[in-house]
């Protein structure tokens, strides 16, 4: 043998382990390389135990330009392989199956990647994992990690077992795996790493991803991502995916999973953390079948960040929209959309929320929107500690031609259409607004719904929202609202903030509203809490800006609290953010139940009409009530009947500086009542009590109290410009202070004619002085009532 045949042996000799890329490991019988590019792997190389086709391999790697086929008889069910020589799997070409409605287990414990040029070719569910054994149905195993423990068997796989603290991790890199329609398609492993440099690509009405580099599809299928991060098993059942261990790490930038079809599959992620970075979970039911839901369920976290939609489940056709459920101890959205939507007939789904934090910021999403005649799903959020919406995004975001500019963060439940919004509920513990918005809203024909809040304290600040309004034709829904402690509202928001339909709001307001701008009636507001605390021009309004009745506004404190400009109010016709609505609806009533009621500062209850319906009534009972600095409660007409006001208080109505008024302006509509009864003081210090209109009768007064003292610069008045005056009937007995008035002495007297004077050096004997009265205690004055 010559040395060139040498040379030419030594080389094939070296290029084989590089070329030879499947190894058979010989525990199923047949062991070394086969033959590649493209290898074929036979049954025969195999055993095959009823429906089950076993493989092992000591090593198993595809380039770019390979692909490996697994083939076998019809009776196959599940092709189920191994690789034992203890190096990851990389996967960079085409994966295949021949075997008709065969699904496909690939485990390696010691890590799989898949690189940007990996693809599937299966015939019916694909699933990867690094988990050390398969336990089957019977009772049987498949160990990759210890060959030798392996008990083959005809049932089919049951669990995913790990045997280690250490599972090995899974890697995409600009991967497109998909399977068949609906099939399965599961990644199960250590951390899951899903990965590419290139964006998503959206269609232009920002419905739908339509590519992405990144991406794992199972059409109307199922998609499984679970990470296990200690001993344990991963157990599929039908609706649900069972982690029985310690969670690990999923994370996922600019990738895309996408589970759309006539109607949607479903998505389940286990495991302790999920980080999404300009990621995209998708489910869209395109025709007449009902969708499936998107559960994601995480020991730690989950943390969602990107400019795009997230999380999406939506509805196209006649079947109902799938689902969102979510469960986490924290839940941070920023900037990005977690939606559940419709555009045509079918309803849209609901969003499950269930954390002990959650976090939306700069302008971070939850949404339930239709923009078809089937209504929108429920929202609910179930928060065991804090809820926090902050910040706003800044640019644009396009839905089906709706643009939306500079929003904030956002809880709502939204119709463009005929369809009807559906409920929002949260429960939580503290609930904290920071310009963020909660609402359940219509901006087409449908209606607005039910927005239902109970949290132990709420917080309400730079401009932040919680409103049910109808902008369009459909009616406002109510807003019921329970605190166990206390609700604060307060603050501006500067800056502008775009809606659909160009509907502008500049420099907002910090309030609870339900108001209608079309023909619907605008909803009610419901608000129980300890303390109630308005401030810095926040409010609490129902309006009706259109020719819808505005609705009611019901609230009931311990200690209920405005000032600096806040109000309480209802109305037909208000300024809404920078827009002025003259409204043709009547306004609703005000309710109001407190131990003390305090305005001051500017602050108003008022019930009143800008335009040609009547002005609402206000009935308030407290057993103290204190208006100061310009404080009023109103009820105001500019062209109708003005409103009544009902004060009813067992102590105290104190008046500084404030007043209590109905008015009617250019109209010819009658003057409303004041009626002011049970208070054992009525005082009024530079205050006014007035029923007042322009052309039509004048309000009547009615004041009944134990005690009427008003001072000289102040006024009680009931009138009319040209109609005729109203009366002013005071029930209380005169009283002449005269009587208890002298003069006190001016001069100075002698130390000596006062007692031992005391000692305030002296710590031991504490000094005391008396006040002694032909009376048993003081006199009771006014001001007692307000201490």
């Amino acid at each position: 043998m010559n040395s060139r045949t040498l040379l030419i042996i030594l080389l094939l000799i070296i290029s084989l382990p590089i070329n030879a890329q499947v190894v058979l490991d010989g525990t199923l019988g047949h062991s070394g390389p086969l033959p590649g590019p493209d290898y074929q792997i036979k049954a025969d190389l195999g055993q095959q135990h009823g429906g089950n086709l076993f493989h092992s391999f000591q090593d198993f790697n595809l380039s770019s330009h390979e692909s490996a086929t697994f083939s076998g008889p019809n009776s196959v069910n599940n092709v189920i392989s191994r690789v034992t020589g203890g190096n990851p799997s990389n996967i960079d070409g085409l994966l295949r199956s021949t075997i008709p409605n065969a699904d496909m287990y690939f485990l390696n414990p010691y890590g799989i990647m898949f690189g940007p040029n990996a693809r599937l070719d299966v015939q019916g569910s694909f699933h990867a994992s690094t988990a050390d054994t398969l336990r089957l149905q019977d009772g049987g195993r498949f160990d990759a990690r210890q060959p030798g423990n392996s008990l083959l068997t005809v049932a089919p796989v049951e669990a995913f077992g790990f045997l280690t603290n250490t599972p090995a991790a899974i890697t995409t890199e600009d991967s497109d795996l998909s399977v068949p329609e609906n099939q399965t398609l599961s990644l199960i492993g250590g951390d899951l790493r899903l990965k590419s440099q290139s964006p998503i690509q959206f269609d232009e009405d920002g419905f739908a991803a339509i590519f992405a580099r990144s991406k794992l599809s199972a059409v109307s299928g199922r998609i499984n991502l679970a990470s296990v991060a200690s001993r344990g098993e991963i157990i599929p059942h039908e609706s649900e995916l069972d982690l029985n261990g310690e969670g690990g790490t999923i994370t996922a930038n600019n990738t895309l999973i996408d589970v759309s079809g006539r109607g949607s599959g479903e998505v389940f992620i286990r495991g302790g953390e999920l980080a999404m970075q300009d990621s995209t979970i998708q489910a869209s039911t395109l025709a007449d079948l009902n969708g499936k839901n998107i559960d994601m369920r995480l020991s730690e976290s989950i943390d969602i960040r990107g400019d795009l939609l997230a999380v999406l489940n939506q509805t196209f056709g006649s079947g109902n929209g799938g689902g969102i459920v979510i469960k986490a101890p924290r839940l941070e959205v920023t900037e990005s959309w977690i939606t559940a939507a419709n555009t045509s007939t079918g309803s849209g789904g609901n969003i499950d929320i269930e954390a002990t934090q959650v976090l939306l910021k700069e302008g971070g999403t939850l949404f339930n929107e239709t923009y078809g005649s089937g209504s929108s799903g429920n929202l609910h959020l179930k928060v065991k500690e804090t809820l926090l919406l902050s910040g706003r995004r800044t640019g644009n975001i396009t839905r089906a031609g709706i643009t939306w500019k500079n929003f904030p963060s956002l809880i709502e439940s939204a119709t463009f259409n005929e369809g009807k919004t559906s409920t929002v509920t949260i429960e939580t513990n503290h609930l904290n607004l920071v310009g963020g918005i909660i609402g359940s809203n219509s901006f087409g024909r449908g209606d607005a719904n039910e927005v239902i809040i109970h949290a132990n304290t709420a917080k309400l600040t730079d401009g932040a929202l919680i409103t049910s309004t109808a902008f369009a034709f459909g009616r406002g829904g109510n807003i019921n609202i329970t605190i166990e402690d206390t609700l604060s509202v307060s603050g501006q928001r500067s800056g502008l903030l775009l809606l659909p339909f160009g509907i502008r709001f500049e420099n907002n307001e910090s309030g609870i509203t339900s108001g209608t701008f079309g023909t619907g009636q605008a909803g009610h507001v419901f608000i129980e809490a300890n303390i109630l605390l308005l401030a810095e021009h926040g409010f609490i309004f129902a309006t009706s800006g259109g020719d819808g009745t505005a609705g009611k506004v019901s609230i009931k404190a311990k200690v209920l609290h405005l000032t600096n400009r806040a109000r309480i109010g209802s109305s037909s016709g208000d300024v809404f953010g920078s827009q002025v609505f003259a409204g043709s609806g009547d306004g609703g009533n005000i309710v109001i139940q407190a131990d003390h009621l305090l305005l001051t500062n500017d602050s108003t209850i008022t019930a009143k009409s800008l335009g040609t319906g009547n002005a609402g009534d206000i009935l308030v009972s407290a057993n103290t009530i204190n208006l100061t600095g310009q404080s009023a409660i109103t009820t105001e007409a500019k062209n109708a009947a003005g409103g009544n006001i009902s004060v009813t208080t067992p102590n105290l109505l104190y008046v500084r500086g404030g007043q209590i008024t109905t008015s009617v302006g250019t109209g010819k509509g009658r003057g409303g009542d004041i009626t002011i009864s049970g208070p054992v003081f009525v005082v009024l210090d530079k205050g006014q009590i007035k029923a007042q209109t322009d052309e039509g009768h004048g309000g009547n007064i009615r004041i009944t109290s134990d005690q009427f003292i008003k001072s000289s610069d102040s006024l009680v008045s009931a009138s009319s410009r040209l109609g005729l005056d109203g009366s002013v009937n005071i029930d209380s007995p005169d009283m002449n202070l005269d009587q208890f008035l002298v003069v006190l002495p001016g001069g100075f007297i002698e130390n000596a004619q006062l007692p031992p004077s005391c000692n305030i050096q002296e710590l031991s004997e504490l000094s005391t002085f008396e006040v002694r009265t032909q009376y048993e205690g003081l006199l009771r004055m006014p001001r007692d009532f307000m201490e």
